[in-house]
């Protein structure tokens, strides 16, 4: 972003030492060159890529040097020179001083979308006494899990630019962005399919039977948070097989006289409760090496 802004500054400035050098202080030029650069830059401005902090700057410095009371090359040099100088210490300060590192950013987003997917999945499988009662899940809170995970893309690429060991763990950093996609997909169906049961007494003793199974999902979810914001070693919170095996027998308890709808929607939830276990199997996995020491992830 910084050697953007300096681009942009540099740019500002070679065009308004150009204008000045071949027309002089002639108000007519100068009007028109602030009106075509503007336009120019505003559009690099409107870019998604970090060309866009060049425009931003270009049209600042080309403006500024042209407004000047006291037009005159000796006067824009000094005050591109006065911008240069100006993005040198905010970029040290920013570095040295006060760093905000779009790495330190990332861990911390990470570990908020998955605390807030452990909220989720506790709304999406609360049920009350009424039998005919629908389940309700927080859309705000699922609207911040979705924005957070949108924001992540951008901050993975920042980090990979930042650091050279960030780099070369690029993929990992994405394959734990995708597990955090396809945990709020299963969470949202989840939701879904309960809500296609209708609740009924036979989901809730479902829900029941695999209890301990939501507690472990719940705590894995915190415990990954903790461990991906702190750069800690995640341990494994679950016997996968176990627990696959628990809900297998689940799903043949269930009653069989059902209607095709309610016991597709009855099935689908403990389906979906197995591939949210193993997912997050999955990014514990991933967590351990992307918190390793060394390079091929051994802790």
């Amino acid at each position: 972003k910084s050697l953007m802004r300096l681009l942009g500054t540099v740019c500002g400035i070679t065009t308004a030492i150009t204008i000045l050098w071949l027309f002089g202080d002639n108000l007519y030029v100068v009007f028109i060159t602030l009106f075509f650069t503007i336009l120019i830059f505003t559009y690099i401005a409107s870019s998604h890529n970090d060309i866009s902090y060049a425009g931003t700057l270009g049209g600042v410095t080309v403006i500024l040097i042209l407004s000047s009371k006291h037009l005159g090359i000796d006067e824009a040099i000094q005050r591109g020179l006065y911008i240069v100088v100006g993005i040198a210490i905010a970029l040290l300060v920013s570095r040295f001083v006060f760093p905000i590192h779009a790495r330190d950013r990332l861990r911390y987003h990470v570990a908020n979308t998955l605390r807030n997917l452990r909220k989720l999945y506790f709304e999406a499988i609360k049920l009350n006494g009424d039998a005919n009662s629908e389940v309700i899940i927080d859309t705000e809170l699922n609207a911040r899990v979705i924005a957070d995970i949108a924001s992540q893309p951008r901050l993975i690429h920042e980090a990979v630019v930042g650091s050279r060991i960030f780099a070369s763990k690029k993929i990992i950093f994405n394959a734990i962005l995708n597990g955090e996609q396809n945990l709020s997909r299963l969470i949202n169906l989840t939701y879904l399919s309960l809500r296609e049961a209708e609740l009924s007494v036979a989901v809730k003793d479902q829900l029941s039977s695999v209890e301990k199974l939501h507690i472990v999902i719940g705590n894995s979810l915190n415990h990954l948070a903790k461990c991906f914001e702190f750069t800690e070693q995640p341990q494994k919170m679950v016997n996968l097989d176990k627990a696959i095996d628990n809900i297998t027998k689940t799903v043949e308890n269930l009653p069989k006289n059902e209607s095709a709808q309610r016991l597709i929607a009855e099935h689908s939830f403990l389906f979906f409760m197995e591939q949210i276990l193993k997912e997050l199997e999955n990014l514990r996995g991933l967590m351990v090496k992307v918190n390793s020491k060394t390079s091929n992830g051994v802790v």
